[in-house]
Order: C-alpha cells, then structure tokens, then sequence
C-alpha cells in the first residue's frame, strides 16, 4: 500500500508544471543539421532536382537502337463461306548512324543539364543554411531584446517605487511620480510587442526547420566571437568560382551552344540501318515464326532534308539569340555579383566597427547609469535627467544586440556568396 502511494505522487509531482521535462536547447549547428534533414522547400528540391537529372538522362535513349516486335492475326473470309486464317509477325530493328551530330551534341547537352541540376541542388541547400543562420540570429536577437526590455521594466519601477518615497518625504513633485509611471507603461508595452516578435520568429525558425510552427523552441545562445572581415582582392575569386548561381549560367551558357549545333544539323544528311524479320503468310499462329514462310530485311538509309521552308534557319538564328542571351546573362550577374560582394564586406566593416564603438558606448552608459542613480538618491539630480541616462544605457544595450547579430546574418550572406555553408 505504501509503495502505490509513493508512486501515485510521483506520477502527480511529474505532471506538475515544476516537475515536466524541460526542452533541450539546441545549437545553431542543430538547426543546420535539423533544416538540412527536415526542411520542406529543400525536399521539393530534391525531386525537382531528380526529375531535372531524369528528363537529361532521358536523351541517352536516341543513341541506343528502337527495337519493335508485334504479331497480329484475322480472317480473310469477307462473305462467310468460312474461316480462313491469316497471320503475321514482324521484329524491327532501327539504328540512327549519323544525324548530323545532332544526337552526340544532345549528349552533351544533357551531360551539361545534369550536373547543373547538381548545382542547383547545392545551391537550395546552401540557401537553406543561410535562411537556417538568418533565422536563428533574428531569434536570439529577438530574445535579447525581450531580456533588455524586461530588464528596463525593473529599473523603471525601482524609480518609481524611489520617487514615490522621495515624494512622501518632499523631496519629488507629483510630476516625477508621474514620468516614472509612464516609464513603467513604456517598458510593459515594449515586453509585449517584443514577446509578440519572439513567437513570429519562433515560427518562422520551426518552419525552416521542418517543424510545427507553433512547436515549443529553444536555443543556445552562442558566445560572442569577433567576425574577420577578408579582403575584397582576397576572395574575389574564390567567389566567382564557387558562386552557384554564376556556376548555374555558366552551364546554361554551354548548353545554349550546344543547341545551336544541335539545330545546324538540320542541314546535314542523316544516315540510318534498319533490319527486319516477319512473316506474313502463316495459316496458324504457331507458325508465325516458322522458317519457311519468313523473310528477312536489312538495309541502309540516307536522309537529306533539302527544304523545308525556313524551320532549320529560323531554328539556327533563334538558338544564335538565346545563346547571345545566356552570355549577356553571365556578364551582367558577374558584375552584380561583384557589386554584392564588395558592399557585402563594406557592411560588414561597418558593423564590425559598429560592434566596437557599441560597446564602448554600452560600458560608459552603464557607468553613468550607476552613478545616475546615486546621485538621484541624494537629491543632486533630477529624475528627468535619470530617465534621459536610462533611455540611453537601454538604447546602448539594444543597439550592441542589433549590430552583433546583423553582423552575424552578413556573415552568413557572404558564406552563401562564396558557395559555404
């Protein structure tokens, strides 16, 4: 009886909210992992992906020989006299030789769209991460936030509860009162905007993750590590070999060409081999692949298409433009990703920079804060002047939070540059 009793309270004092099993918190390399795994878009990717690899691997089939076999059977008896039996079989085979190096140039061209669906598979997942690192940063600074507002709310009412007791003794107007109370609002209304933010970013992260949106979430908050900002000469190179959407017009690029020869050979003669075997006179259907009524058949063909209106010119000059178009393309993203990339490290000095003054402002706000209040406890200072020095510690704090994680998030957009998770 006492044993059932004991676990009858351990089964209640595990049900309480005190004693439930709290959430792990994971780390920005578990999301990655977890949004790599698990991530929607990057699964309808991959079968866009398979199925961009199946329609390349497809044109392999206009190489191979066509091999045809069918038998069929009737009656010849049209007045009905009677039934006479007719049968026949027949097995074909078709060989394309030459074509003009149409079907070698399709070849190539397909080899080229497979690996370029590669590439874009590479490039869905290196974008994935960055929305992964994006999201994860704009959570923990979302969170932080919330931590400084909440911060903030109990200073303000410190104040309050201080100035209300130097208004007893006469030492504050009823003004002071006043302004420490509407710092309290403030700071109640900050919290609840900021919480409202936390869960929108919370969903935003699951989603990405695969998740649930409304699935509970909790993550390691990362110690801070200054970002080494490189060198535009450094990596310029390095960025537009591995960028994968330049890699991406790149092979578009090639296949663009490869059409073009692939429509040039409209003007060349095909030359094909065919063999066959049938037969056609079988009074039984057994006897439809009989030696004695069987024939057989081989030969060569030799096709020139001399006209056919404007179709292989207008083909040729339309494969010319979308070729003229795809390097027009490569150059134009060149340049743009070229652009990209020096104001994405120009902002990242920025930040870098910003981050260092940031904390030097944060550390002399702190100060002046603590020195603040005590001078307001003594008198030597008006509570205007303690809200003003509160206002900009909380300012200071916020701003250091902010530009940390849009470091962070810049970091993570250069990597998605260079091609890197």
């Amino acid at each position: 009886m006492r044993l059932k009793t004991i676990g009858s309270l351990l089964i209640i004092g595990f049900c309480l909210p005190g004693f439930s099993q709290s959430i792990s918190p994971i780390t920005l390399n578990d999301c990655i992992r977890i949004g790599l795994e698990n991530n929607q878009s990057l699964r309808i990717n991959r079968f866009e992906t398979d199925r961009s690899v199946s329609q390349a691997k497809s044109n392999i089939g206009m190489v191979l020989p066509v091999v045809n076999f069918s038998v069929s059977g009737g009656s010849s008896d049209l007045a009905g006299t009677g039934w006479n039996d007719g049968y026949s079989s027949s097995l074909t085979l078709s060989q394309n030789i030459w074509d003009g190096g149409a079907w070698w140039n399709t070849l190539k061209s397909a080899k080229v769209a497979q690996d370029a669906a590669s590439i874009q598979y590479e490039s869905y997942e290196v974008n994935t991460v960055y929305k992964t690192k994006a999201a994860y940063y704009n959570y923990l600074s979302t969170q932080q936030l919330l931590d400084v507002y909440r911060e903030n709310l109990t200073t303000s009412e410190y104040q309050h509860q201080l100035t209300l007791e130097r208004f007893k003794l006469g030492a504050a107007s009823q003004n002071d009162t006043l302004r420490t109370r509407v710092n309290i609002e403030r700071a109640r209304l900050q919290i609840v905007n900021g919480e409202v933010d936390l869960q929108s970013r919370s969903r935003n992260l699951n989603i990405i993750l695969g998740r649930e949106a409304n699935d509970p979430l909790s993550l390691v908050n990362p110690v801070w590590q200054a970002v080494v900002v490189p060198g535009v000469d450094q990596i310029m190179d390095e960025v537009l070999a591995s960028n994968h959407s330049l890699k991406l017009l790149e092979q578009n690029k090639e296949i663009m060409a490869y059409n073009v020869k692939i429509a040039r050979s409209g003007y060349m003669p095909s030359l094909g081999m065919s063999a066959s075997y049938g037969n056609n006179n079988a009074t039984a259907l057994g006897d439809v692949f009989g030696e004695s009524t069987s024939s057989k058949s081989a030969g060569i063909s030799l096709n020139w298409n001399l006209f056919n209106g404007t179709r292989t010119s207008r083909g040729v000059e339309q494969g010319k433009i979308n070729a003229k178009l795809a390097m027009e393309n490569y150059d134009l993203s060149e340049r743009n990703l070229r652009k990209e990339l020096t104001q994405t490290l120009e902002q990242m000095d920025a930040l870098n920079e910003s981050v260092t003054i940031s904390q030097l402002i944060l550390t002399a706000s702190e100060q002046d804060l603590l020195l603040a209040q005590e001078q307001y406890k003594i008198g030597s200072l008006s509570i205007l002047d303690v809200l003003r020095i509160t206002a900009s510690y909380e300012d200071a704090k916020s701003n250091l939070i902010r530009t940390q994680h849009n470091l962070k998030v810049a970091e993570a957009g250069l990597l998605q540059l260079m091609g890197k998770w």
